[in-house]
């Protein structure tokens, strides 16, 4: 109309109208005011009557699209859209694969996703990704194995799902797109994705239940020994079909932070391998993964070297990407915001906040809830009522709390706890297994439905006979919850226990309460301090298994105090033995000096008779001579001769009895010295023997106060290392305790 001369001034909102003409004519093959022709033309710029509606000529087109055209077309050029950028916003949500007629906004509904992620159906109202989708389309036709790499909360999820998924679903080609997790049985979910496409050749189709979990086991246990078998299947499925396939693994970090089994993990890692081997097949295979897990796929070097061909980071929605998503969905719902001051608080809030788009997401939900239909605005007051951005997902959830029994309250944050991992992600828990653990069935199932509809948590039906699983709506809320933040750091410790408990006690239970599973050592002793000061209700596995762990711990603990009593026995015993020794030796000291003094005795007796018989002997042949002298000098000397022969006959006899005499004093003196000889040889003997002992009573004894302080040192150690783990079975320590009082019976031998 600026053209026409009606004295409105030309600027770049007149390109705006040109724009809306050539899409007016694009669209219903018509100029809006055909058949006008000339002057007729001219007229209608000076008259106040407005351009007639697309909806005129294009009856069938959507409602959203017919009002982004008739506003390029508002004669008042305040009443256009103000920029080309606004235009070409509007215009997005309607590019191939973003919009279907069968999906239009229902302007009953939010048009915000809230916390939860973007799904396909939702990609007519998903912003501000478009060059990222446009790219990543680009780039899977080359490359076979891709991985969206990006920070918690920055999209990747929705990017898949409502972006690229699509995208590739209306580029034209046919595509069969496929959904795992891996969750805590990836290979599982794998073998259940199989089942369901039916790509297996034996399937059977009537099955009941238990035995397609069996057959699904089978599958399993067959991808983990052959993962080729997986890309094989879904070939052959492709083939069938005339599809390409695109299997998107969603929450990739999942397998590193639910599956302790290294083996199953390679297995799961090898089978998505074989599934995107070639370029020029029509398998494609994408996972998402959070950046900070992106190094631990690094365990398989092949995968991941497939994988670094195909990496794709996804940063935080630029500014313009958030406003997008914030404004747009509600403008193709007739709304708008009262204020561009409420989107840029909104962005502000959330300029330097990791996994700002669910939040904000989740923020406009809850303003949408409080919007003026009359006036078909998000206003101002209710967007201060809420709290702004910081206070919705808190206040939300805390009015989820308080509605809450208080008799509940316990239930609600062991659930909540069971479902936030050590490292602080979501947990995806089997619905059976918190059923089973956290209480009564029905009221755990109560509150979890109840959590569901508030939309704190969601659960999942897992394909080819997997149970329902249960996790917290969005990761965001573990981080921006106060109340859940407060429960994870007073249970922080708890929380790391009862995971290790879980598994522990699984495992135990799995292989036959097996009691070389139980724990011991610093873990026993963790185990008795976590049941003092725990006040929570374990499920009966868990409890089974502390109770085997601690009453193994106070039997090694008998065990250790007996050993303590034997070795205190053995000590004694070697000290009496000792004392024993020492008398034995003290008393054959005595006797070998009694009997060396007894030898000496006898010895002084046989010299003093010795002594004695050589002076008689003497004296005789002195009276001998005096005899002969006075026989030869007269006959007086005849009878003194006589006398003196009767003298040396005496004398004779007295010497022959003096030598008998010595002859027994030599004898009895030989005797007595071969006696003191004996006497000496067996004192030596026993004096020896005496030393011996008294060494070995030594040994003895040393060995004692060694065995004892050994015994002390390991009782220290028992006490003071309390992290070293004690890797002896009960067999071992029944057969240490075995061979103890052997050696305690063979000492007392």
């Amino acid at each position: 109309p600026e053209q026409w001369g009606n004295g409105v001034a030309i600027d770049h909102t007149t390109d705006i109208w040109a724009v809306g003409i050539m899409m007016y004519k694009m669209l219903s093959g018509k100029h809006p005011l055909y058949p006008l022709k000339g002057t007729e033309l001219m007229v209608t710029g000076f008259v106040d009557e407005p351009m007639p509606s697309l909806r005129e000529h294009a009856p069938d087109l959507p409602d959203e699209l017919v009002k982004v055209i008739d506003k390029s077309l508002a004669k008042v050029k305040s009443e256009r859209w103000q920029s080309a950028l606004a235009l070409l916003r509007a215009l997005e949500p309607f590019q191939p694969g973003r919009y279907t007629t069968s999906k239009a906004v229902n302007i009953e509904e939010s048009p915000y996703a809230g916390l939860a992620a973007f799904q396909e159906q939702d990609a007519n109202r998903f912003f501000g990704r478009n060059r990222e989708i446009a790219a990543m389309s680009q780039r899977l036709r080359e490359c076979p194995l891709m991985a969206v790499v990006g920070s918690s909360g920055v999209g990747k999820s929705s990017f898949v799902r409502a972006g690229v998924v699509p995208a590739l679903k209306n580029s034209g080609e046919a595509w069969d797109i496929s959904v795992v997790r891996p969750g805590r049985a990836p290979l599982m979910a794998l073998a259940g994705l199989l089942q369901q496409i039916g790509t297996d050749a034996n399937s059977a189709t009537n099955l009941n239940l238990g035995d397609e979990i069996e057959q699904q086991k089978k599958r399993a246990e067959r991808l983990r020994e052959e993962p080729g078998y997986f890309g094989q299947m879904l070939r052959k499925h492709a083939r069938r079909e005339k599809k390409k396939i695109l299997l998107f693994v969603d929450q990739f970090e999942e397998l590193y932070t639910l599956v302790d089994d290294v083996d199953e993990r390679l297995a799961f890692t090898s089978c998505l391998s074989a599934a995107a081997d070639d370029p020029t097949s029509p398998m494609r295979v994408v996972v998402s993964i959070r950046s900070d897990f992106l190094d631990r796929c690094v365990e398989d070097v092949h995968f991941m070297n497939e994988l670094s061909q195909g990496l794709f980071f996804m940063t935080a929605p630029t500014r313009d990407g958030m406003r997008d998503s914030l404004v747009l969905p509600a403008e193709m719902a007739g709304y708008k915001f009262e204020s561009d001051k409420i989107v840029d608080d909104m962005l502000d809030h959330l300029s330097h906040t990791s996994g700002a788009l669910p939040l904000l997401q989740f923020t406009a939900d809850k303003l949408w809830s409080e919007r003026d239909p009359g006036r078909k605005m998000l206003t101002s007051a209710a967007y201060q009522s809420l709290g702004g951005v910081g206070g919705a997902l808190a206040s939300h959830a805390d009015s989820v709390l308080a509605q809450i029994p208080q008799d509940q309250l316990k239930l609600i944050r062991a659930l909540f706890m069971r479902l936030v991992t050590p490292e602080r992600t979501r947990a995806i828990v089997a619905m059976d297994d918190l059923r089973q653990t956290l209480g009564d069935p029905a009221d755990v199932q109560r509150l979890i439905d109840q959590l569901v509809a508030a939309r704190l948590l969601v659960v999942q039906t897992g394909g080819g006979g997997s149970g329902a699983t249960v996790e917290i709506v969005h990761e965001s809320l573990i981080h921006g919850w106060p109340q859940l933040r407060r429960w994870i750091e007073e249970g922080q410790e708890d929380a790391a226990f009862l995971e290790q408990l879980r598994n522990a006690a699984r495992q135990w239970d799995t292989k036959k309460r097996d009691s070389g599973l139980l724990w011991r050592g610093e873990m026993a002793e963790e185990a008795g301090r976590f049941v003092k000061r725990f006040r929570g209700q374990l499920p009966p596995q868990q409890q089974a298994f502390l109770k085997a762990v601690i009453d193994m711990s106070m039997r090694a603990a008998r065990v250790k105090r007996t050993l303590f009593i034997a070795g205190s026995v053995v000590v004694a015993l070697l000290l009496a033995a000792a004392a024993v020794a020492l008398y034995i030796i003290n008393d054959s000291r005595k006797e070998t000096e009694r009997q060396a003094e007894a030898a000496r005795a006898a010895e002084k007796v046989a010299t003093e008779a010795k002594n004695e018989a050589e002076e008689r002997k003497v004296e005789a042949e002195e009276r001998k001579v005096v005899a002969e002298k006075a026989l030869a000098d007269t006959k007086a000397a005849e009878a003194a001769r006589e006398e003196a022969l009767k003298a040396e006959r005496i004398a004779a006899k007295e010497a022959i009895e003096s030598k008998e005499a010595l002859k027994s004093a030599l004898e009895e003196a030989q005797a007595s010295e071969q006696r003191a000889k004996a006497a000496a040889k067996e004192a030596s003997a026993a004096r020896s023997v005496a030393e011996q002992r008294a060494q070995e009573a030594n040994v003895a004894r040393l060995a004692a106060t060694k065995a004892n302080a050994d015994l002390q040192v390991a009782m220290k150690e028992v006490e003071e290392r309390r992290r070293a783990a004690e890797k002896a079975k009960e067999e071992a320590l029944k057969k240490l305790a075995e061979q103890t009082r052997g050696g305690v019976v063979e000492v007392l031998r």
